[in-house]
């Protein structure tokens, strides 16, 4: 008799977020489901772990099946997950998210939803990002369904890659899927200075992105045209064109 499925969900939204608990739900009759992922919203905080206070870990019960909220980052919890929590059951897939707004471009370095993936990956565990491009009160049920029903073939390309996928709107009509590379994504950066009850200044950072013309292989131009995007990712930054370039080949110190 095979065995069912085990599939880890994290985020960097929060436990409790709509879009994690609808991936959950489309999901958690396919396969056996746990969760572990922050106790709040950890937007934003890249690979960051915490190393100088301690982890707070706290049970919650979902249809009678226990999973766990993590007072950390999204590595954190991936992290605690496969030393602690499922040490002795580990997943056959990761799958973090699904995150409210896109991961796209450059924005993967900064994203909490993409590092909880990449930690899986460094387990060696077929890992999974998702997010949606919409924010709000955004629709996840066909980004979760999407998942739900291909869950089998998303994790034979985990297998192979990294995968980092972005859904396009809910009004997109008959998304493709498209493999993508990563587009190019620049902000103009604004830092709103404001002062607080007692007088001291601080800065609230915000921005745009900037307008760029995007190739039509590219993450970004596929979610815009109303697409899905499917990213394979590597965490290895050599630069081997430079590294095997004759510049390099004829350098001298």
């Amino acid at each position: 008799m095979k065995q069912p499925l085990k599939i880890l969900l994290s985020n960097d939204d929060g436990f409790h977020a709509a879009g994690l608990q609808a991936l959950y739900q489309a999901i958690k009759d396919k396969a056996e489901v746990t969760i572990v992922a922050p106790d709040r919203e950890r937007s934003a905080v890249g690979h960051g772990i915490t190393m100088h206070q301690p982890l707070r870990v706290e049970q919650v019960q979902l249809d009678g099946k226990t999973h766990w909220t993590v007072d950390g980052t999204p590595s954190d919890c991936i992290k605690l997950a496969l030393e602690k929590v499922l040490r002795d059951q580990w997943p056959d897939l990761i799958i973090s998210g699904i995150n409210r707004g896109p991961n796209l471009g450059s924005d993967v370095l900064y994203s909490g939803t993409v590092s909880a993936a990449i930690e899986g990956h460094m387990y060696g565990i077929p890992s999974i990002a998702a997010s949606v491009y919409d924010f709000g009160n955004a629709n996840f049920s066909p980004a979760a369904q999407f998942l739900a029903d291909h869950i089998e073939k998303l994790l034979e390309l985990a297998s192979h890659s990294l995968i980092n996928i972005n859904f396009p709107t809910v009004s997109a009509t008959n998304p493709q899927v498209r493999f993508t590379k990563l587009g190019r994504l620049n902000y103009i950066n604004v830092f709103e200075e404001r002062k607080d009850p007692r007088g001291r200044i601080y800065y609230w950072m915000g921005g745009e992105p900037a307008k760029q013309e995007q190739e039509a292989d590219s993450d970004i131009r596929a979610v815009e045209e109303g697409d899905i995007s499917i990213t394979p990712l590597t965490i290895d930054l050599t630069h081997y064109q430079f590294l095997q370039s004759d510049y390099l080949k004829t350098f001298k110190w």
